[in-house]
């Protein structure tokens, strides 16, 4: 189960989003024996690897209408990069991340501010997708240059099943896009 205490909305720093599975891993749970310490004579206890969707890290955003070019764009926004670390706990594995998020104002954007929807999915050794959760944000563009960025504060509980490592697991994120920004993004990157 994914949970989300408040939509902290508007500001660069001071964004935070909190993801539970646990019921979605109950089951794994369950078989889990982690006790926090990696032994004396085991390896060490590695973090999951997080990647940025490289055809949904970017959202180009235009007007209605049929007008798709530069004068056509409300905004961009990009998720630029990363940073966070693991906890190991019995458990299983904690994934503590901050998602770096930058937009910018179009010729066509009146509003001083801009709404974006983007995912946190769980995948796992095999390359499945566990559990997948979308959230809302909005950046605020600064009235000099109509740029604008948010830091989003995610934390992610992966329950561990024995034997196995958070490093085989995937976090992966980006932006949510409809089936016509996607191919934008796909035409914009053969270029």
């Amino acid at each position: 189960m994914f949970k989300r205490p408040d939509r902290n909305t508007g500001t660069f720093a001071g964004k935070a989003r909190v993801l539970s599975v646990l019921t979605l891993f109950a089951p794994l749970a369950a078989c889990s024996s982690l006790g926090g310490k990696a032994e004396a004579n085991a390896e060490p206890l590695s973090c999951p690897r997080v990647a940025i969707v490289r055809d949904a890290s970017e959202v180009t955003q235009f007007r209605p209408g049929a007008g798709k070019d530069l004068t056509d764009i409300r905004s961009r926004a990009a998720l630029l990069d990363f940073t966070g670390g693991c906890e190991y706990d019995r458990n299983g594995v904690t994934v503590n991340l901050n998602l770096i998020l930058a937009a910018e104002r179009g010729p066509a954007m009146t509003e001083p501010q801009s709404d974006y929807r983007y995912f946190v999915a769980i995948a796992d050794p095999e390359g499945q997708v566990l559990a997948k959760r979308e959230f809302d944000t909005s950046v605020e563009f600064a009235a000099t240059n109509g740029r604008g960025g948010s830091v989003e504060e995610l934390s992610q509980q992966i329950p561990l099943p024995e034997g196995k490592s958070a490093g085989d697991y995937q976090v992966l994120v980006g932006f949510q896009l409809a089936p016509e920004q996607l191919e934008y993004n796909r035409k914009e990157r053969s270029f």
